[in-house]
């Protein structure tokens, strides 16, 4: 029985598809708003999962579509309508291909003057083993993917970390072990690597000296000192009985940082509450009532790194098929059958401080004075964040701040 696995990774730092063959769509202005709101509707489904384990959430629901999507490219029958339905998508296969190249090409023309955003697709393919020609056009025209000829038969361990050092050297050594010992065997045919790599400064960067180690309530009675960054400046802001939210945007035009803080209560069962609610519709109506106000901002100086292996998370959402040896991914490669998906393995990577970035950047500080309203924002206790595309309407990373 020969079976494909499937290795995702991802890392941002911050200061931080079947059918039979078809004729894909050459479009290259082609909407970015079948993928973007697939890849948002499934970032909900996968958190609201994630979510009921408690504790910090950190992931990319891009990297994971995307890497996802490939392989669905690949798949037949039931294997690929649980696909279609998991991954939440509305059109043709042709269609949600072209729209997820619209998304990284608009990625891949950002200046690195302004930050960087990384995206690198490579498949890792057993010595002996070919693709088939039609899968192997899409990644390629679509995905931009590279192609590596490894011995999984023979060499499996070796093949490893011949994948983990791609994965390194596309994540700026940030995440140097994403196939772990043993994960790789010498049934392994097919490894499917995605790599992000985020790394932009404030537009408002906070200056350091207004710093101060504060508490964060993690839960009613129960905090911990951290690191408070301070700054009051003009932000896009709204608010409800519920909660605010505000959006702190990077130097990448269009690239913000969107905060979700529940209000002050004293049971901690607001967040709960925000976090059923959550969908693209919730999200694009916040959104929309943002308005430009003075805000006095308090938010953490954090890292994070979470690991998931995520085959009975996917299963849940619908995803079931792929993961079992009756799976049918008869599109992808020259194996008849026995081809199925072993594990789903995503690393996510975040540190914010003052300056958004590791990077060293200076910027000057300004000073308003006046009389007018200025609003306070203070993350000092449990809240949710997006990293958002606004151009594309993309939701790049998601996380949940719980723990300091």
């Amino acid at each position: 029985m020969c079976f494909k696995r499937i290795k995702l990774s991802v890392y941002l730092t911050l200061v931080l598809l079947i059918i039979p063959y078809i004729v894909l769509a050459d479009n290259d202005a082609v909407s970015t708003v079948l993928a973007a709101r697939a890849i948002n509707d499934f970032a909900f489904d996968l958190y609201k999962e994630l979510a009921t384990e408690g504790g910090n959430i950190f992931f990319s629901p891009y990297s994971i579509s995307a890497a996802l999507t490939m392989t669905f490219a690949g798949a037949r029958e039931e294997t690929a309508n649980e696909m279609a339905s998991t991954l939440r998508f509305a059109g043709n296969e042709a269609e949600i291909h072209a729209s997820v190249k619209s998304i990284q090409d608009r990625f891949d023309a950002i200046s690195d003057d302004l930050g960087i955003l990384d995206i690198a697709n490579r498949l890792w393919l057993n010595s002996g083993n070919e693709l088939l020609p039609d899968f192997k056009r899409i990644v390629e025209r679509y995905y931009g993917a590279g192609f590596s000829s490894v011995d999984f038969s023979r060499e499996p361990d070796n093949a490893r970390l011949t994948i983990n050092n791609w994965v390194a050297q596309e994540t700026r050594d940030k995440i140097k072990d994403i196939l772990s010992p043993g994960s790789i065997t010498t049934l392994t045919r097919l490894v499917l690597t995605n790599a992000i790599y985020f790394n932009a400064n404030w537009e408002h960067q906070f200056d350091i000296r207004d710093t101060r180690h504060l508490p964060f309530f993690s839960r009613l009675n129960e905090s911990k000192l951290t690191p408070m960054m301070t700054r009051t400046d003009s932000y896009f802001y709204g608010e409800n009985d519920e909660m605010q939210w505000i959006k702190m945007p990077y130097k990448i035009p269009n690239i913000s940082m969107v905060v979700l803080l529940p209000r002050e209560n004293e049971t901690f069962t607001q967040l709960e509450e925000i976090e059923k609610s959550l969908s693209s519709e919730s999200l694009t109506r916040m959104l929309s009532r943002m308005r430009s106000e003075r805000v006095r901002l308090q938010f953490p100086r954090f890292k994070d790194e979470q690991n998931y292996s995520l085959p009975s998370v996917l299963s849940k959402l619908g995803m079931q098929q792929s993961f079992r040896p009756d799976a049918d991914f008869s599109g992808l490669m020259d194996i008849a059958n026995g081809l199925y998906i072993s594990d789903v393995v995503h690393q996510a990577f975040i540190e914010v401080d003052e300056k958004g970035t590791e990077a060293a950047a200076t910027d000057g500080v300004v000073s308003v004075t006046g009389a007018e309203r200025v609003r306070e924002f203070n993350a000092n206790r449990p809240f949710i964040y997006f990293i958002y595309d606004e151009l594309t309407g993309v939701i790049l990373f998601m996380g949940r701040k719980i723990e300091v």
